[in-house]
């Protein structure tokens, strides 16, 4: 008699159940993840901006990625004086930023129509762009990186070389679903729904990741 009982709570109730018991930044953090990606999700919808458009700003969103990574890095070589990162650190540079930049001019020849990865970026950060939707970004790393990695004590217990690779999965994943969704949101009939389609299918990867990566940590240890 209490089997379909537990059962019936796992079904309807598990996914209600999950949100309930992240931390209060791991939750906070999340909602800033979707809210910022709320803005291109409208623009896609109201017709605003081209997929090409949309798939630069997920690029510079990787770049982005790549940032603030390097921002923990240097976080844990100055608190917790781990002198590996003072070679960890130009190699992951080298190694994302050539990475990230064959990307980004792959995206530029495939979708921009030849144009410059230079002049891709200008137009990126040009106040008829997307400037607004990248300070979205970035705000949304930010809160992150702020609650997560130094308010709940990330910085102490993270391994050094987890950091070299916690980009690399999520990156790769949506540069699968970015560059597959870009070509399919040109061809189809109706861009504004493929490109809708696109936005979501990357905020559901964008959580699942940012879920992964942060609510299996351990207790922060006291100072």
């Amino acid at each position: 008699m209490k089997k379909p009982q537990a059962s019936m709570q796992a079904n309807p109730a598990g996914a209600v159940a999950r949100l309930a018991g992240l931390k209060t930044p791991l939750l906070a953090s999340a909602i800033a993840l979707v809210l910022a990606n709320l803005i291109p999700l409208a623009g896609a919808l109201l017709g605003y901006w081209s997929s090409y458009e949309l798939m630069l700003l997920f690029w510079a969103e990787n770049v982005l990625i790549g940032l603030f990574q390097l921002l923990r890095m240097g976080t844990v070589l100055v608190r917790r004086r781990e002198m590996q990162m003072l070679f960890l650190m130009p190699f992951f540079t080298v190694h994302y930023g050539l990475f990230t930049y064959v990307h980004g001019t792959f995206l530029t020849l495939l979708l921009g129509g030849g144009v410059t990865l230079e002049a891709a970026v200008v137009e990126l950060v040009s106040p008829e762009a997307l400037p607004w939707a990248l300070l979205a970004l970035v705000a949304s790393h930010g809160l992150s990186f702020a609650l997560n990695f130094l308010g709940e004590g990330e910085w102490r217990r993270v391994e050094p070389k987890a950091l070299m690779k916690q980009p690399y999965g999520r990156v790769v994943l949506l540069h699968l679903v970015i560059i597959f969704g870009g070509v399919i949101a040109m061809a189809a009939n109706d861009a504004t729904i493929a490109l809708a389609m696109l936005v979501v299918a990357k905020v559901v990867m964008d959580l699942r990741a940012h879920w992964r990566e942060h609510r299996n940590a351990p207790p922060a240890a006291q100072p």
